[in-house]
């Protein structure tokens, strides 16, 4: 999700003291890096996609619908999109390029991150080694690429070491947004890999940030395409171990834990839904989703009858959905025209012109930014009434999902008491309902935390957790909602 002043690190443990800024750090040795690439292929401008051939699948599970009878693992598109079919897993997670990016000692890391008021994670255990990779993944039966950064602990003796998949808060629509893009923008890889996890932190579809460009705006708050991306990405992890011939220090392993804060959030819950139909070899024993957007319409109901950040994040994830799902109905009939802002008209300009959505202060109203006839519609629970955008948003729902639910991953939600961007209420009520779906989640909320705190504040706890569901250990209070806590006090980490 997007507020103003929020990009790289909203919910992300980082280096810098201020996200985006260029600010120092030590490089290391090599850090102009070196690009080895596997081909021509996947070349692309910013008029059009970067895209690949591959063969489209009818191979392994269905789920019990299909779209418009093209028979797909899952049921894919919907809202009116022209039928596809799914491509080829076996094509996926190519490794199209990669570029050395930085390799730091342990002794470094644990200065950055005690001036970062991480202490609770230092000493760390190991030196870390990240590049950036570009990857074959796909959109609406189509290959094309994407861009991400893998991160390997650094040991005397190569083993294989646990998988921590990082998909981070929102920081922009475009390439150049992406965390690859940004100069510090490895600062997560290189924790996780510090702490003894191989990392794989996609830039999300549409975001590439390095070489080729995507040729698209990134489908922002859509499952499909976020998850098959995310999902892709480890694929892509594995490959780079296994085909590259780089001499790496540490190897994947097979247990996956998928760690997302945010839009991230919203990213590892929709990848963990998908995986066992698009994505069935990896064994994910963990989710953690920090202050994630699990009930679109609940969060579109609140921001468009209370104005604040909620407002114009879930504008944004409405034209998100109405492009990836190529809308023939203009987006004036949801979005507001005229003055003092024509938000169908600028707000698609604005993301795809720079990493920020936010509107100007004129913008005080919710019936500034939404048509009052969606206005109504939204708070009378009519989806008939607002259209193909009311399928967009259920289907941006996790409890609507069209993906059955057919694995039950031990889930950590992370919420902020003070939470105005993934507004709480909406969140907290919207977990007993996930809970009856059959998904095992821990509640944690931070005490008179926000969006961006409560999912710093609650990392040595997150990095905890995860530990003990690594060793096997089961939730001790599946589905209970707790009070919120002091995060700051609680350091569960030795």
């Amino acid at each position: 999700m997007t507020r103003r002043h929020v990009s790289l690190c909203l919910a992300a443990f980082t280096f810098l003291a201020a996200c985006g800024d260029a600010g120092g750090g030590d490089a290391g040795d090599g850090s102009s890096g070196a690009s080895t690439s596997s081909g021509s292929e996947g070349s692309g401008t910013a008029d059009e996609p970067t895209t690949t051939e591959t063969a489209p699948t009818t191979d392994g599970p269905t789920t019990e619908g299909t779209s418009g009878g093209v028979d797909n693992a899952f049921m894919a598109g919907g809202c009116g999109l022209e039928d596809y079919a799914i491509l080829d897993a076996a094509d996926m997670g190519e490794v199209l390029d990669f570029e050395f990016a930085i390799e730091l000692e342990p002794a470094t890391i644990d200065q950055l991150l005690m001036a970062q008021n991480f202490g609770a994670l230092t000493p760390v255990a190991y030196g870390a080694r990240v590049y950036k990779i570009r990857y074959r993944t796909q959109d609406r039966g189509v290959a094309v690429e994407a861009t991400g950064f893998v991160g390997f602990p650094v040991l005397d003796t190569p083993e294989d070491r646990p998988v921590v998949l990082w998909a981070h808060g929102t920081s922009g629509f475009t390439d150049a947004c992406a965390p690859t893009a940004d100069p510090q923008g490895y600062a997560v890889p290189v924790i996780l890999a510090a702490l003894g996890y191989v990392t794989v932190a996609p830039d999300y579809l549409g975001m590439n940030g390095w070489g080729a460009p995507a040729g698209f705006v990134h489908p922002y708050i859509v499952p499909e395409p976020t998850a098959i991306a995310t999902l892709d990405s480890l694929r892509a992890l594995v490959r780079f171990a296994g085909d590259t011939g780089e001499a790496l220090p540490s190897s994947p392993g097979k247990d996956i834990v998928l760690f997302g804060a945010s839009e991230g959030g919203f990213a590892t819950l929709w990848a963990d839904r998908y995986a066992p139909f698009y994505a069935p070899e990896f064994k994910i024993v963990a989710n953690v989703a920090s202050v994630p957007p699990t009930d679109a319409l609940g969060l579109t109901q609140h921001g468009a009858t209370v104005f604040g950040p909620t407002t114009g994040a879930l504008a944004a994830a409405i034209v998100g959905g109405h492009d990836w799902h190529r809308v023939a109905e203009p987006l004036s009939t949801v979005l507001s025209e005229g003055s003092p802002l024509d938000v169908a008209t600028e707000l698609p300009k604005m993301m795809a012109m720079g990493c920020s959505a936010d509107f100007p202060a004129e913008v005080t109203e919710t019936n500034q930014v939404y048509q009052q006839s969606f206005i109504d519609a939204i708070v009378a629970e009519d989806l008939e009434g607002f259209g193909v955008v009311g399928c967009i948003l259920e289907r941006a729902t996790l409890r609507n999902s069209v993906i059955p639910l057919a694995v039950h991953t031990p889930t950590l939600v992370v919420q902020g008491e003070a939470d105005d961007l993934v507004f709480t209420p909406v969140v907290r009520d919207d977990l007993p309902r996930l809970c009856d779906a059959g998904y095992v989640i821990e509640h944690f909320e931070c005490a008179g935390a926000g969006h961006t705190e409560a999912a710093t504040d609650s990392i040595p706890f997150v990095i905890d957790w995860v530990g003990k569901r690594l060793a096997g250990e089961a939730i001790a209070e599946p589905c209970v909602i707790h009070e919120p806590v002091d995060c700051k006090a609680l350091n569960p980490m030795p």
